[in-house]
């Protein structure tokens, strides 16, 4: 940055005076980072950074505007039905649906309602890193004092995944999702793009900051969304709820199925969603444990480590099989599923990932989805996004012709089509589209 504004020298200066416990905590509010002078320009900037990120988020991004979902009716309805006074302040709300730091640790001009602002994700703005940031010094110094380095996905997935799937202290139980709150998905790449994005990834920027492609995101969020989740379900916090399990770790359309669906078809089939997928050793009437994630790692792994994809296909099976046995069963299968899965990220963060092992990956989904494997909607859902992802990295890496991507591009409409609702999902018609992918292949 060539110029300091007089706001960019204040916030300088109070980086470098708070005192050092202070400095690692307090959250200044959005407009630390939103002035004129600094990222709130209207129009991008002809220097080496946009500096327009802030209206961008502030415009364009959900999460600019997820404290004014809790004022909406539907969240003031979630709360009744959870016996709670209003969303707006309710800190199981306020913990994901904004920047939820302790009052003392809130700045003269912190805002809650700004929402999930640029703090939550890049860290607390009275610490050193700021200042320096201000003065235009080197990306890696800025991540020594304090920065959050979210190009990396490992770091980045850690950051998401407490709020779009959970920790010890926020999780959407299936009280919660059965007060209202929608169903939690996630997937780190897709996701990540269906925000706009407030950076350019341009040269300037991988002489600064380490360009991961999609696929590695891919498959090392989903790494680390099976290890939060085994965390989650190891946790006694998380064991039990009443008489029942925690349903949340459930797939949620194994029982929410109309009643009539569990009638004989004329041919006397039983409907496929109501069909456990083959294998999983599961009968009728059995709640199946939501694998979506692990199944994505499998597929992931199959293309980076195939001994690990064939024990993680084990852990699919050992955790089916537990959940029908005992509270001990899943704990110790839930364990050795989230060594597995610590394992495959320190594998998928350093294996090369070239055209031939992203072109294996998605002629896997592919046949898969083309064969029924995926007949439930969570899994048909993820392997949407992962089919999607990996077109979008072979572009960008050049591993596919304009032809061909608009080609694939077309040909995945019908897919995202049959999994845009889950309440209408309709396997069939996913499978069928599937199939028309791989024919255009």
């Amino acid at each position: 940055m060539s110029r300091l504004s007089a706001t960019a020298i204040l916030f300088l200066a109070l980086a470098w005076l708070a005192p050092p416990a202070v400095a690692q905590d307090v959250h200044l509010g959005v407009k630390s980072c939103g002035s004129s002078g600094c990222h709130g320009q209207v129009a991008s900037s002809s220097t080496n950074v946009l500096l327009n990120e802030y209206v961008t988020w502030q415009k364009y991004d959900a999460h600019a505007t997820a404290y004014k979902v809790l004022l909406e009716p539907r969240s003031q309805r979630i709360a009744a039905n959870l016996g709670l006074p209003n969303a707006h302040e309710a800190k199981i709300c306020l913990d994901c649906h904004a920047d939820n730091v302790p009052e003392e640790k809130r700045g003269p001009q912190f805002v809650l309602a700004d929402g999930v602002g640029c703090e939550a994700c890049h860290g607390a703005g009275s610490a050193p890193w700021m200042g320096l940031h201000i003065g235009g010094s080197p990306h890696d110094q800025n991540v020594q004092n304090g920065l959050i380095p979210l190009e990396d996905p490992i770091v980045r997935a850690g950051i998401c995944l407490d709020c779009h799937l959970g920790d010890e202290d926020q999780f959407a139980t299936h009280r919660i999702m059965g007060a209202g709150h929608p169903r939690i998905s996630f997937e780190m790449d897709s996701f990540t793009d269906f925000q706009p994005a407030h950076f350019l990834v341009d040269d300037d920027y991988r002489k600064r900051k380490r360009v991961v492609d999609g696929v590695r995101t891919w498959a090392i969020g989903q790494a680390l969304m099976v290890e939060r989740r085994m965390d989650l379900l190891a946790d006694s916090k998380f064991a039990t709820d009443g008489l029942f399990p925690e349903l949340a770790f459930f797939d949620c359309h194994a029982c929410h199925q109309p009643m009539s669906s569990s009638l004989p078809t004329d041919g006397g089939e039983f409907p496929t969603a109501w069909n456990p997928r083959p294998g999983t050793g599961l009968g009728p009437g059995v709640a199946k444990f939501n694998d979506s994630n692990m199944l994505m790692l499998e597929i992931a792994l199959d293309m980076a480590a195939p001994d690990l994809a064939d024990r993680m296909a084990q852990h699919i099976l050992d955790i089916h099989k537990a959940s029908q046995t005992s509270r001990e069963a899943m704990n110790a299968a839930a364990r050795a599923t989230k060594e597995t899965a610590r394992q495959a990220v320190e594998i998928l963060a350093t294996k090369e990932i070239d055209a031939a092992a992203m072109r294996k990956a998605m002629e896997t989904l592919i046949e898969k989805g083309s064969q029924g494997y995926f007949a439930d909607y969570e899994t048909a859902e993820q392997a949407t996004m992962a089919i999607g992802a990996i077109i979008e990295a072979m572009r960008v890496a050049g591993f596919v012709d304009t032809a061909g991507y608009d080609k694939l591009s077309a040909s995945m409409e019908p897919v995202y089509a049959a999994v845009a609702n889950d309440e209408r999902y309709v396997v069939s018609r996913f499978i069928g589209a599937v199939q028309g992918l791989a024919a255009s292949l």
